[in-house]
C-alpha cells in the first residue's frame, strides 16, 4: 500500500540505541542544552560516507602519495555537509562547498607559503566571511562553519603556487568523489530523519502514556513530579524542532509532498498531546479505574502503531486501522473524560491515514519539490551574524597565535575546534566546549591505542566503520561524533605520517582542549551578548502564558480554536524556556537558592494548572454544558489583583516570585486537587 512518505526499511540499530538509551537520561541532557536523538541514528549515510572517505585513504596508500589524505578529508566533510531534502537543494549544496573549498585550499596553502605576515590576516578575512554565511540560513550556515575549517587546514600546509594548486586538485577530487557518491552511486531518503523526528513524538507520547499506568501515588512522587514536566517538555520541544526543520527543508508548501503529510502529523501529535495532559492531570486526582487502565493500555499500543507507521510507510497500516476499531468498540459507550479522550486521538489517527494516502495537486519530479525556497527575513538578525563573525575570526586568530607561539603540531586542530565550538550564544558554548573536550580526551586516546598496536592495514580497515560511525551518529550527539571523529582524523594523519604512534592522538586532545577554551573565552569576554531575561522574567512570562490559556481553555473569553491552540503552545514553550533556564541556573553554582526552588515549585504548579486547563478545554469541546462556571471567576480576581485589563494582552508588570506564588495560593482555595503541589509553593519573602 502506497503513500506519500517513500519506504525506508526499519533500523535495527536505530531501535537497539533507543533501547540502551534511557528516556529519563535523554531528558536529563536536554534541559542542559546536550542533545541526544538515539532514532536519528543514519546507518546508510554512515555506509556512504565510508565508501567516500575509504576509497580515497586506499588510494592514498596505493599510489604512495600521502598528500591525497586532502581527498579523503574533502570526502568526509562534503558528506557531512549534505543537507538532505531536495535534491536541487542538496545538489547545489555539494557543489557550492566544493568549489568554495577548492578556492580556499589554494589560497590559504599558497598564502601560508609566504609567511604568517601574509597568510594570518587572510585567514580572519576568510574565516569572518564564513561567519556572515549564516545571514543565508541553515545550509549556508554548515557550508560556512566547514569553509572556514578548510582555510584553517590549508594554512598549516604551505605550499609554492604549483603545490597549492595542486592541494586543490586533491579537494576537488575528494568533494567531486564524494558528491558522485552521495547524488548518483548511492541515494538516500533525504526525509528519513524528518519522519524519524515525527514518529519519536508518538513514541515519547506511548511512553507518557504507560507512566500513567503506573498509579496515582507514584504519580505523586517528588520524582515523578519531575517527569511529568520533563516528558511534557520533550514533547513539547519535538514538536516544536520538529515543525522548523520541515520548514526549513521543505518550504514550498504548494511543491513539497513530504511537508503535506508530515505537518498533518505533526499537528495530530499536537491534537493528542492536548488529550494527555488532560489524562495525566485525571489520574493525579483520582485512581484509575480498571476500565480507565484498559483504555489507557490501549491508547499506548495505538500511539506504538502510529509510531511505526509514520517511521516505517511501508508497514501493513491494516493493524494501526485495527486498533482504532478497537478503541472506538472499547470507548463507544463510555462517557467518561477517558472515553471521550480516547476517541478523540482515535479519530485524529484516522485523520493522519488520510493525510498519508491523499495527494494534494500533480506531483512533481523526484527531487524538485521546494526548489525555490523562500527565505523571508534573512537579514533580520544581521547584528548577531555580524559580532559572531566578528567574534570567530578574532578567537581563530588568537588560537593560531598560540600554535606559533608554542611550535604546536597538528595546530589546525586547535583552530578547527574554535570554527565549530562557538556559537552565536555563550550558554550553547559551553555545553559545546564540554561535549568537544570530552569526546577529544577520549577519542584521542583510543586512536593512539590503535595507533601504536595495529598494523597499517588494520588501520586502513578502520577507517571504514569510523568514517561510518562519524556520519550516522552526527545528529544523535555531539559527543559522540567528535568521539568518533577524532579516532577518524587521527587514524587518517597516521596513515600518512607513519611512526608519530601517540604524538597524534595527544596532540589532537591537547589542541582540541586549547581551541575550545578559546571559543569559549571569546563568546564570553568578545562583544558579550546581552543576557536575555533573567529566571523571575521568565517564570512570570511562564505564569502569564498559563494564566491566558487556562481563561480561554475555560470559556470565560470568546476565543476560538485557533486561538486557544496558540496560548496553549505558548504556555509549553514559556514554561520550557523557563525550567532550562532554572537548570542552566543551577550549573552556576545555585544549587541551595532558596529563589530558584521556588521558582521550580512555581513552574510545577504551572504544569497541573496546564493540565486542568485542558481537561476544561477538551470536556467543553466534546460537551459543551460541562463547562466549569467558578473556575474561570477566580482567575479574573488573579487578573485584578495584576492590573491585567485584557486577557489577550499583556499585564502591565510582571508579577514577583512572591506574587506569583501567593496567587497560586489563591488560585487553589477552592479547587483542592492540586493542593498537594500548589502547597509546596511558599508565600512568604525568601
Amino acid at each position: 500500500m502506497k503513500t506519500k512518505l517513500r519506504p525506508r526499511p526499519s533500523g535495527a540499530l536505530r531501535t537497539l540505541s533507543r533501547r540502551m538509551t534511557p528516556t529519563p537520561l535523554t531528558h536529563w541532557l536536554g534541559m542542559r542544552a546536550i542533545s541526544m536523538a538515539p532514532e536519528q541514528i543514519a546507518l546508510r549515510e554512515g555506509l556512504r560516507a565510508a565508501v567516500a572517505v575509504g576509497i580515497m585513504m586506499a588510494l592514498a596508500l596505493a599510489l604512495d602519495v600521502p598528500l591525497m589524505a586532502w581527498s579523503a578529508f574533502a570526502a568526509f566533510w562534503t558528506c557531512l555537509v549534505d543537507p538532505g531534502g531536495p535534491l536541487a537543494i542538496r545538489l547545489r549544496t555539494l557543489l557550492t562547498f566544493g568549489m568554495v573549498g577548492t578556492v580556499l585550499a589554494a589560497i590559504m596553502s599558497m598564502a601560508s607559503g609566504y609567511g604568517p605576515i601574509m597568510a594570518a590576516p587572510l585567514l580572519a578575512l576568510i574565516v569572518l566571511g564564513c561567519g556572515l554565511g549564516r545571514l543565508r540560513g541553515a545550509t549556508a550556515t554548515q557550508i560556512g562553519v566547514l569553509a572556514a575549517i578548510v582555510a584553517v587546514v590549508a594554512i598549516c600546509y604551505p605550499m609554492t603556487p604549483q603545490g597549492a594548486l595542486g592541494l586543490a586538485g586533491l579537494f576537488a577530487l575528494g568533494a567531486g568523489w564524494a558528491t558522485l557518491v552521495c547524488i548518483v552511486a548511492w541515494p538516500v531518503d533525504a526525509y528519513a530523519p524528518l519522519r524519524r523526528a515525527c514518529a519519536e513524538i508518538f513514541r515519547e507520547e506511548g511512553r507518557m502514556t504507560r507512566r500513567m499506568l503506573r498509579g496515582r501515588d507514584v504519580a505523586l512522587s517528588t520524582g515523578t513530579r519531575g517527569s511529568i514536566g520533563a516528558h511534557r517538555r520533550e514533547i513539547r520541544s519535538r514538536i516544536e524542532r520538529t515543525r522548523t526543520r520541515i520548514e526549513i527543508l521543505s518550504p514550498d508548501a504548494a511543491g513539497s509532498q513530504t511537508r503535506a503529510a508530515l505537518l498533518p502529523a505533526l499537528e495530530i501529535c499536537d491534537r493528542i498531546f492536548v488529550v494527555l495532559i488532560a489524562f495525566e492531570h485525571a489520574v493525579v486526582l483520582t485512581p484509575a479505574s480498571p476500565t480507565t487502565r484498559r483504555i489507557l493500555r490501549h491508547l499506548q499500543l495505538l500511539l506504538e502503531r502510529a509510531a511505526r507507521v509514520v517511521g516505517h510507510p511501508a508497514a501493513d497500516m491494516t493493524a494501526l486501522r485495527r486498533q482504532i476499531a478497537r478503541i472506538d468498540t472499547l470507548c463507544a459507550h463510555e462517557d467518561s473524560l477517558y472515553g471521550r479522550g480516547a476517541r478523540t486521538c482515535a479519530a485524529a489517527l484516522r485523520d493522519l491515514l488520510v493525510a498519508l494516502h491523499e495527494t494534494p495537486g500533480p506531483l512533481l519530479p523526484a527531487g524538485q519539490d521546494g526548489r525555490r525556497a523562500a527565505q523571508p527575513g534573512k537579514w533580520r538578525d544581521w547584528p548577531v551574524a555580524v559580532r559572531h563573525a566578528t567574534r570567530l575570526s578574532v578567537s581563530v586568530m588568537v588560537a593560531y597565535g598560540i600554535t606559533l607561539a608554542f611550535a604546536l603540531p597538528f595546530a589546525y586542530w586547535a583552530m578547527m575546534a574554535v570554527v565549530v565550538v562557538m556559537q552565536p550564544q555563550g550558554m550553547t558554548t559551553l555545553p559545546r566546549t564540554i561535549e568537544r573536550v570530552v569526546g577529544s580526551i577520549v577519542g584521542g586516546l583510543l586512536a593512539a591505542i590503535m595507533g601504536v598496536v595495529m598494523p597499517v592495514w588494520l588501520i586502513l580497515v578502520m577507517i571504514f566503520p569510523l568514517a561510518a560511525a562519524t556520519i550516522a551518529l552526527r545528529a544523535v550527539n555531539y559527543t559522540l561524533l567528535v568521539l568518533f571523529m577524532t579516532q577518524l582524523f587521527v587514524l587518517v594523519t597516521d596513515l600518512v605520517s607513519p611512526g608519530v604512534g601517540w604524538d597524534v592522538g595527544l596532540a589532537r586532545s591537547v589542541n582540541n582542549i586549547i581551541g575550545s577554551l578559546v571559543g569559549l573565552a571569546g563568546c564570553l569576554l568578545l562583544w558579550p551578548e546581552r543576557r536575555g531575561p533573567g529566571l523571575a522574567a521568565q517564570v512570570a512570562d511562564a505564569f502569564i502564558a498559563n494564566i491566558r490559556y487556562a481563561v480561554l481553555a475555560s470559556g470565560a473569553h470568546a476565543a476560538g480554536r485557533e486561538k486557544i491552540e496558540q496560548a496553549r503552545r505558548m504556555a509549553g514553550t514559556t514554561s520550557t524556556r523557563a525550567e532550562i533556564q532554572c537548570q542552566q541556573t543551577r550549573l552556576e553554582g545555585l544549587r541551595r537558592s532558596a529563589r530558584l526552588d521556588r521558582a521550580e515549585q512555581i513552574l510545577l504548579a504551572l504544569r497541573q494548572m496546564a493540565g486542568r486547563a485542558s481537561v476544561t478545554w477538551m470536556e467543553r469541546s466534546l460537551s459543551p454544558s460541562s463547562a466549569d462556571a467558578p473556575f474561570p471567576a477566580r482567575f479574573e480576581q488573579v487578573m485584578r489583583q495584576m492590573d491585567w485589563p485584557d486577557i489577550t494582552a499583556p499585564p502591565h508588570a510582571l508579577p514577583t516570585l512572591d506574587e506569583m506564588a501567593g496567587m497560586l495560593h489563591l488560585l487553589d482555595v477552592t479547587h483542592g486537587e492540586s493542593r498537594d503541589v500548589v502547597a509546596s509553593v511558599p508565600s512568604g519573602s525568601a
